[in-house]
């Protein structure tokens, strides 16, 4: 079911999100408790749940499926196609998913049905006004004038020797009446003068035999530049003002901003991976190495799931920071002037400081919540003194290797992020479904039956059906490490 909800406040639609939110994590609620009491399954879920709830509540809902699928298959399918029993295979899914990480960098969403509906809360200009674009998200396309009184002109751009700027509509500026004491001129952003409540100009930049001044009533608009004080070549000559937006006349220079409860409808789609192994190897197994088959099995298949899971979401969130403004960082300590790598390595933060400005510069809102990168980077990222390992996971794919001023660290492989670098990521931590990606998973794992050939060997073919949306890519900041 798709919903679109126009014309409310912003308070009703956060309620209606809230609603929604609340119905889905009760039903995760009433999930989770049947999988907790699950023998050997359920064990220390209930620590995933005090740890995070959302992500106890997306593993409920994904063993939920799991068991729907077995339950479609004969004994004898699942036998073939897992060479493991059905416990099993839930068993592989309980040790997997919580492990993954792309949960916590982006955000996780168990779907309940092959065509389930995340909403999210979106902000969109109504009217083409000061910079804000009809149709446009706000967090995309912003302006820092758009709620507001404040009118904008461009009055022309210097050229090292003009002298006289006027309004740029006949004479006048864009929108009048204008409020007294309320003018401001600026060259290349830098304020040069004001009016004085009377129509005024004044500014030691102006001319003191031609006066400079400005109609409140119609906008009308001229400035006399005293000689050697010309606007440079390039330079703009911007005025600002206010308007009163209380007078009928005005009424349509109002910005409009629609608040929408936005929703994406999740379709799944399978991601598959072929698998194959030698008889020789599942003898050596059994015998020679005297290792459990099926216990080996079945963590082999919970760490390739791991590593698929979140391979496929740090790739994607790595080509999406390529398209947005990234930042440097210089690790040669000699060059920095640094006595030693470490003392250099203190510095690294700033880089956080900048990747999250680049974000809020972008979107008005925003920072650093968590770090993904590789080897190289990461480990240098260790050398800082507040670096903590608290938390970290084992060494499998792409793993938490600890936190640093609260901000988590992963590391991964340099196949999925060059060694030197690293992305920087913003995740609302208040509201769930603010975050760069989303992720839908329906069944986590989905195996054809095994077939034996007679060179020797098993060939099968496992997949994962869900689905993924982009909805805030500028969430997304690509930093480079030089001289590592």
């Amino acid at each position: 079911m798709r919903k679109q909800m126009r014309g409310l406040t912003e308070e009703a639609l956060q309620e209606q999100q809230v609603v929604l939110l609340s119905e889905r994590n009760k039903h995760g609620d009433e999930l989770f408790n049947k999988w907790q009491k699950k023998r050997v399954v359920g064990q220390g879920m209930d620590k995933i749940y005090e740890k995070s709830p959302n992500k106890a509540r997306n593993l409920a809902f994904v063993l939920e499926n799991q068991e729907k699928h077995l339950k479609s298959l004969t004994e004898t399918q699942i036998s073939s196609a897992f060479s493991t029993a059905p416990v099993n295979v839930i068993k592989v899914i309980r040790l997997s998913y919580p492990n993954s990480v792309r949960g916590e960098i982006f955000l996780e969403w168990g779907m309940e049905t092959a065509r389930d509906v995340i909403f999210y809360l979106r902000p969109i200009y109504n009217a083409n006004k000061r910079d804000g674009v009809n149709g446009n998200y706000m967090i995309d396309s912003f302006s820092n004038r758009y709620a507001s009184e404040i009118d904008q002109d461009i009055l022309g751009t210097g050229t090292g020797s003009a002298l006289t700027f006027t309004g740029p509509n006949a004479g006048n500026l864009a929108i009048a009446p204008i409020v007294p004491f309320s003018v401001k001129v600026f060259v290349d952003n830098v304020p040069v003068a004001t009016d004085d409540g009377s129509g005024n100009l004044i500014g030691a930049a102006l001319s003191t035999t031609l006066a400079s001044v400005v109609n409140y009533t119609s906008g009308a608009i001229t400035i006399y530049f005293a000689s050697g004080f010309a606007p440079g070549k390039g330079l703009q000559v911007m005025v600002q003002s206010y308007y009163d937006s209380e007078q009928s006349s005005l009424y349509t220079q109002n910005g409009e901003v629609e608040l929408t409860l936005q929703d994406y409808v999740f379709r799944v789609k399978p991601w598959p991976l072929g698998v194959s192994w030698s008889k020789m190897t599942e003898l050596l197994l059994g015998t020679t190495l005297d290792i459990d088959a099926e216990e080996a099995l079945l963590q082999g298949a919970a760490d390739e799931l791991k590593k698929s899971l979140d391979f496929q979401a740090l790739v994607l969130g790595w080509q999406y920071a390529r398209t947005n403004s990234s930042v440097t960082f210089s690790a040669d300590f000699a060059l920095a002037g640094a006595d030693s790598e470490v003392a250099h390595a203190q510095s690294v933060t700033k880089v956080f400081d900048q990747a999250g400005d680049v974000i809020l510069n972008t979107i008005n809102r925003g920072g650093v919540s968590k770090i993904y990168g590789g080897s190289s980077a990461m480990n240098f990222i260790k050398l800082h003194n507040r670096f903590s390992s608290a938390g970290a996971q084992p060494k499998i794919g792409a793993h938490k290797i600890g936190s640093l001023d609260g901000i988590d660290l992963y590391k991964c492989p340099s196949s999925i992020v060059p060694a030197n670098e690293i992305v920087c990521v913003w995740k609302n931590e208040v509201v769930d479904t603010d975050a760069s990606i989303l992720f839908g998973t329906l069944i986590p794992l989905y195996h054809t039956q095994t077939l034996e050939y007679r060179y020797f060997y098993k060939e099968t073919g496992i997949a994962y059906f869900g689905d993924y949306r982009v909805t805030n890519p500028q969430y997304l900041v690509r930093c480079q490490f030089t001289g590592l």
